[in-house]
C-alpha cells in the first residue's frame, strides 16, 4: 500500500492520487489526502537523508595525470524553474505586518515566495538518461549533491564529465566546487535566444532604412558565428561596433534594440570563460545545449508540480517530492527499496543510534 501509494502521488496531485487508491478495494479504508501527503514528506526526506549518506561514506575524486573524460556519462545539463511558494499564515501575517510597517525586510520577504528547483539530467552511453533535482535552498552542498549524481551514474574517481547549463549564478558554484566536472559550458540555446531577441528588434524598428535595416542584421549575424566558433571576444568587439553607429541615428537610445545589443554583449562578456568553439563540439557530435535539462525540469517539475496550473509549494514540500519523483522516473524507487528506506530510517533514527551520535 505504501509503494502505491507513493508511486502514484509521485506521478498525480495528491487527491488524485488518493482518489484512485480508494478505488482500489484492500486499500479503500484509511487513505486520506492528509497521509498521502505525509507518505511522499517521510519517503522523500529518508530518499534525501540516503544521498547525505552517500556522500559522507561515498568515492572520492582522485586528480593527477590520469584524469579522463568518462566513457559513461557523455554530459549532464542542469537547468532550474521556479514554483509559487506556499507560506504558513504565521508567515503570511508576518509579511503583511513587515509592509505596513514599511521594514526593508519586507521587500526580502517578497523575493523569497518563490521556490527554486533545480533539475539535471545525464546522457548515458549504455542506458537510458538519468534524472536528478533538490530545491537549492535546503542542499547543504550543491557540488557535493553533483558529485554523487555522477558517482551513481557510473562516472570513475579519476573521470571527469563536462556540464552545460545558462549563466544562472548557483550552477557556475556547483561547478566550480565539483571534483569530477571538468568544467561548465554556457548553453548555446540561451545565447542563440539573445542573438534572436536582438534581430528582432531591428525588424521592429520604425526608424530605420530597409538597407540599414539589412546591413545591421547581417552584422547581428556575423557576431552571432563568431560566438559559434568561439570567438567570443571579437563576437563583443563587433556587437559595441554595431552599437556605437548606432548611437547616431535619433532615437536609437529608448529603443528595444538599443538594450537588447546591450544586453548581448554584456551576457557574452560576463561569460566569456563558459564560451567553447559550438561548431566544433556539434560537428563531432558533442553536446551543445540544456535542452535535455529542460526536458528534465519538464518532467520533474511541469508534469506533475503543475507550474503551469500556479500550484503552491513549501521548500520541503517541493523537494521531498522531487526525491521521489526522480527515483520512480529513473525506475529507481520498488517494494525492496521501500523497505530498505524504512529499515534504515528506523535504525537512524532509534534511541540508540541517537546516543551514539
Amino acid at each position: 500500500m505504501r509503494y502505491l501509494q507513493a508511486k502514484w502521488a509521485a506521478h498525480l496531485p495528491y487527491r488524485q492520487a488518493t482518489e484512485l487508491l480508494r478505488e482500489v478495494p484492500p486499500l479503500d479504508k484509511g487513505i486520506s489526502f492528509g497521509s498521502t501527503r505525509r507518505r511522499i514528506l517521510a519517503i522523500g526526506r529518508a530518499l534525501d537523508a540516503q544521498i547525505e549518506r552517500d556522500i559522507v561514506s561515498g568515492p572520492k575524486a582522485v586528480s593527477g595525470e590520469q584524469i579522463r573524460e568518462s566513457t559513461t556519462v557523455g554530459c549532464v545539463s542542469v537547468d532550474s524553474a521556479w514554483l509559487s511558494f506556499s507560506s504558513s499564515p504565521k508567515s503570511r501575517k508576518a509579511a503583511r505586518d513587515l509592509a505596513e510597517l514599511k521594514s526593508p525586510w519586507a521587500q526580502k520577504l517578497t523575493r523569497d515566495r518563490y521556490v527554486n528547483i533545480v533539475a539535471g539530467r545525464a546522457t548515458l552511453a549504455d542506458r537510458t538518461p538519468r534524472l536528478y533535482a533538490y530545491v537549492h535552498k535546503l542542499v547543504p552542498s550543491a557540488p557535493a549533491r553533483l558529485d554523487q549524481f555522477l558517482f551513481a551514474s557510473g562516472v570513475a574517481r579519476d573521470e571527469r564529465v563536462t556540464v552545460i547549463s545558462d549563466d544562472a549564478g548557483e550552477f557556475g558554484k556547483a561547478v566550480d566546487g565539483s571534483q569530477l566536472a571538468r568544467g561548465r559550458i554556457l548553453d548555446w540555446f540561451h545565447i542563440a535566444m539573445k542573438f534572436k531577441a536582438a534581430r528582432n528588434s531591428v525588424l521592429g524598428s520604425q526608424t530605420m532604412e530597409p538597407d540599414e535595416r539589412i546591413a545591421v542584421e547581417t552584422e547581428i549575424d556575423h557576431a552571432k558565428w563568431l560566438v559559434w566558433h568561439g570567438k567570443g571576444r571579437q563576437s563583443v568587439f563587433r556587437i559595441k561596433a554595431l552599437d556605437a553607429t548606432l548611437l547616431a541615428d535619433e532615437g536609437y537610445e529608448n529603443s528595444t534594440l538599443y538594450w537588447n545589443l546591450r544586453r548581448l554583449y554584456f551576457y557574452i562578456e560576463n561569460n566569456a570563460g563558459t564560451l567553447v568553439n559550438y561548431g566544433m563540439r556539434y560537428h563531432k557530435g558533442l553536446p551543445i545545449s540544456s535542452s535535455i535539462a529542460e526536458s528534465a525540469v519538464n518532467l520533474v517539475v511541469s508534469h506533475r508540480m503543475a507550474k503551469k496550473q500556479q500550484m503552491r509549494w513549501t521548500d520541503e514540500g517541493a523537494h521531498c517530492l522531487a526525491q521521489v519523483r526522480v527515483a520512480v522516473l529513473n525506475k529507481e524507487f520498488s517494494v525492496k527499496k521501500l523497505a530498505g528506506l524504512t529499515k534504515t530510517s528506523i535504525a537512524v533514527n532509534s534511541p540508540n543510534a541517537r546516543r551514539a551520535a
